[in-house]
């Protein structure tokens, strides 16, 4: 080409362009298949907006753009969660008849998160300062919000609940066996780093988040209506465990014993010997997974002359005390994102550094009030949670509500416990563990009114009044 008897007839940078497109090899079939199935997903949503909720959930967890498949996907500028949100919200409007109708209407869990909004707009006026990594932050918290709201309106049937239960499932799936076989250099210092979506890359992330499904994995699995369904239930509930392993993360660690012994004394008793013999079974294959070194990581947390010289231990105690003095200087908080932008003034050593701590992050940055309404959010899910288990034989399931309550208890109680070391505040999956409840709650308020209504017509067929919603469910 620009031979005098063959003359060019681009310049050098058009015909750099062309070869680039020339030798663009075809997309991967695992990337075609993404590809397909997430449209049809979006296209689903109009119809029904839970197929939106379900198809947001698994590009959170799988998150394309960082897949080795991926990449094609990268280059033509998509936004997959941001184009799940968008597809659910229209879905709201196209698909209303399949939108469950919801009593209350509002609640005080949701009350609560918008009290949160509303501190997270005030602080872009009154905190630091509104830069592009608090736009960031306020951004993401904002759409994280929107998505909590809308989950709490569409997962609250039965199958709606169960289409979500199946999507963290088969997330955590995705995520064990992209943890299986991680290539080395996925490894840092021995622990695994750099998998699944935006808020779990980190090996503490993955292994807060992780430690939350199991739980649900287990949920599932109780509930499966055919034995066929469990084995594929079964073998995500191992590669779950192994990736947990792999994370090597004390905090997922604590997580996980605080989430056993939860699960031991509060099993319920129709089904407390299978559940401990399942409890007992899990901790051999769990034990069977680990090796001499995550037991030498784990260890130090008995041996407080190691946890002295821990430097991951020493900086989160600096952190501790950085972020109580941020907070005596800005009561108000600091504001979303501004955390790691501020640390810095309290101790140099500290700069740019994440809290590594859920609540001191919700108290940093949205202020006294802010981490005061993040911690009732946190107690009314829990408190929801007990309320569902004593209703529960008033619903059309009793032992599968039942046992839903109890198994986001410990996926709720597990998270909080890790949360305390990683930084959750902004993470989305935590807050899923957080609405959860919610949605269980419409469920079973919906379920016991409708039986208390037909008892009463039953007796009374000359009645001409029923007793309000939340009367029904109180004369019970």
């Amino acid at each position: 080409c620009g031979s005098p008897a063959d003359p060019c007839e681009f310049s050098v940078p058009q015909a750099v362009r062309l070869l680039a497109i020339s030798d663009q090899p075809m997309w991967p079939f695992r990337t075609i298949l993404y590809f397909v199935v997430f449209w049809v997903g979006c296209f689903a949503a109009l119809v029904n907006p839970i197929w939106g909720i379900v198809n947001y959930i698994m590009a959170y967890q799988m998150n394309p753009p960082v897949a080795w498949w991926g990449a094609p996907l990268v280059n033509i500028g998509m936004r997959f969660s941001m184009l799940a949100v968008g597809f659910t919200v229209l879905g709201l409007v196209t698909g209303r008849r399949r939108v469950p109708q919801t009593r209350p209407g509002m609640m005080l869990w949701e009350w609560g998160v918008i009290a949160l909004i509303f501190l997270a707009i005030l602080n872009i006026a009154i905190g630091v300062q509104y830069g592009p990594t608090a736009q960031y932050a306020f951004e993401k918290f904002g759409k994280l919000q929107v998505f909590v709201l809308i989950l709490a309106r569409l997962a609250t049937t039965r199958r709606n609940l169960r289409l979500v239960f199946w999507s963290l499932v088969a997330g955590s799936f995705y995520l064990g066996y992209d943890a299986f076989t991680a290539p080395y250099r996925s490894f840092l210092l021995g622990r695994l780093e750099s998998f699944g979506g935006p808020d779990i890359a980190t090996s503490s992330g993955a292994g807060a988040h992780l430690t939350a499904m199991l739980p649900i994995i287990g949920i599932v699995f109780l509930t499966a209506k055919k034995w066929i369904w469990k084995i594929p239930i079964a073998v995500t509930g191992a590669l779950t465990v192994n990736a947990i392993v792999l994370c090597r993360t004390r905090s997922a660690f604590i997580g996980v014993i605080v989430g056993l012994l939860v699960a031991v004394f509060t099993a319920p008793r129709a089904r407390r010997f299978r559940i401990h013999c399942a409890l007992i079974a899990g901790g051999l294959c769990a034990f069977a997974l680990t090796d001499e070194n995550y037991w030498g990581r784990m260890s130090t947390l008995a041996d407080r002359q190691a946890l002295e010289k821990d430097g991951a231990v020493t900086a989160r105690v600096n952190i501790l005390h950085a972020g109580l003095q941020m907070l005596s200087d800005h009561p108000t908080g600091v504001g979303l994102g501004n955390f790691s932008r501020t640390i810095g003034r309290y101790n140099p050593e500290l700069r740019h550094r994440s809290p590594h701590n859920t609540v001191i992050m919700a108290f940093c940055e949205l202020g006294v009030l802010g981490g005061i309404i993040f911690l009732l959010i946190c107690a009314e899910s829990i408190r929801l949670l007990i309320r569902c288990s004593r209703m529960a034989h008033l619903t059309d399931d009793p032992l599968e509500t039942k046992l839903i309550a109890y198994g986001l208890l410990i996926s709720l109680v597990s998270y909080f416990v890790a949360g305390l070391g990683t930084e959750r505040f902004s993470c989305e999956s935590f807050w899923w563990t957080l609405a959860l409840p919610v949605c269980l709650t419409r469920l079973v308020e919906r379920e016991a009114a409708a039986r208390v209504a037909a008892l009463e017509i039953e007796s009374e067929p000359s009645v001409a009044y029923l007793p309000s919603y939340r009367g029904l469910c109180h004369e019970i």
